[in-house]
């Protein structure tokens, strides 16, 4: 998704392009992977001192309402990327916070023992140490 899809897509739901909004979308396209709601308010806040976190999480949680950014809960942590639409799964290490993205959908392994349920999301979390880890 590049800028201009974002900022129309911001339009196209009647929202505005405040500069904190925009300056949060700069951040998450040009970070390479998932950021923390710590990584993105600090980013801002060199930016814009005076913002709040409340306000960060606002402009997060309208971004992932209009399918902007994904969430996902890693742990206790909350991180964000941008919506790709490409169906994923990760894992992270314990020790390092490395995250993997997995080739495969483990869900797949088990999808023709469900019966009578219409899955329309999932979220698999997968946590482990990663072989750099588990040899030191």
């Amino acid at each position: 998704m590049t800028k201009e899809d974002i900022l129309n897509k911001i339009k196209n739901n009647n929202f505005k392009i405040t500069p904190q909004r925009e300056l949060i979308i700069d951040i998450m396209l040009n970070s390479q992977g998932y950021l923390s709601v710590k990584d993105i308010y600090s980013k801002v806040k060199n930016s814009f001192p005076q913002v709040s976190l409340d306000t960060v999480y606002r402009n997060l949680n309208l971004l992932k309402d209009i399918n902007i950014l994904r969430e996902v809960t890693i742990g206790n942590n909350i991180m964000y990327e941008v919506q790709n639409n490409i169906h994923e799964h990760i894992m992270k290490c314990l020790k390092c916070g490395k995250i993997f993205e997995l080739d495969i959908c483990p869900l797949d392994l088990c999808i023709n023992k469900i019966d009578d349920f219409e899955i329309v999301d999932h979220k698999i979390e997968i946590t482990g140490y990663c072989k750099n880890c588990r040899n030191h």
